[in-house]
């Protein structure tokens, strides 16, 4: 079964609440991301800011070099690095988000994205329908109700 950490991303890109929204729309950009982990001076997160986020703000006449502080969600959802898969969907579609930092004692060590999920789950699928494929004749898999 996957874990968080089977998924995740370790290199994550990340702004400081000291940043600017112009620093944070260019990392955005240059790593095509939607989305950033704000972390503290010590490396904890602490909030995240969207693409959407910082749209709004440039639409509504804030400078670019406002502090990405200012602007940040302080709302943020992680998953322990040990959660599996199952935690991982229910929190997705729980919490709407399309990014959760994976943290080990309250430290981000990776973060795992919708994208990132829904490929593992694409790959098993290949998988297990490559097996049948490859099923030696005469072995029948378990009939199922077709209810399930």
């Amino acid at each position: 079964m996957f874990k968080a950490k089977d998924l995740m991303t370790t290199h994550v890109v990340t702004v400081t609440v000291d940043d600017t929204i112009d620093h944070a729309i260019d990392l955005m950009v240059r790593h095509r991301i939607s989305g950033l982990i704000v972390v503290d001076r010590e490396g904890r997160p602490v909030g995240v800011v969207s693409e959407f986020d910082l749209l709004a703000l440039i639409c509504e006449g804030h400078t670019e070099q406002d502090s990405v502080s200012r602007f940040m969600s302080p709302e943020l959802f992680g998953v322990a690095e040990e959660d599996s898969w199952v935690t991982l969907v229910d929190t997705f579609r729980e919490k709407r988000v399309r990014r959760l930092p994976a943290l080990r004692g309250g430290k981000l060590v990776g973060i795992v994205t919708r994208h990132d999920l829904m490929g593992a789950i694409r790959d098993v699928r290949q998988q297990l329908r490559q097996k049948a494929v490859n099923r030696p004749e005469g072995r029948q898999p378990p009939r199922r109700n077709a209810e399930l």
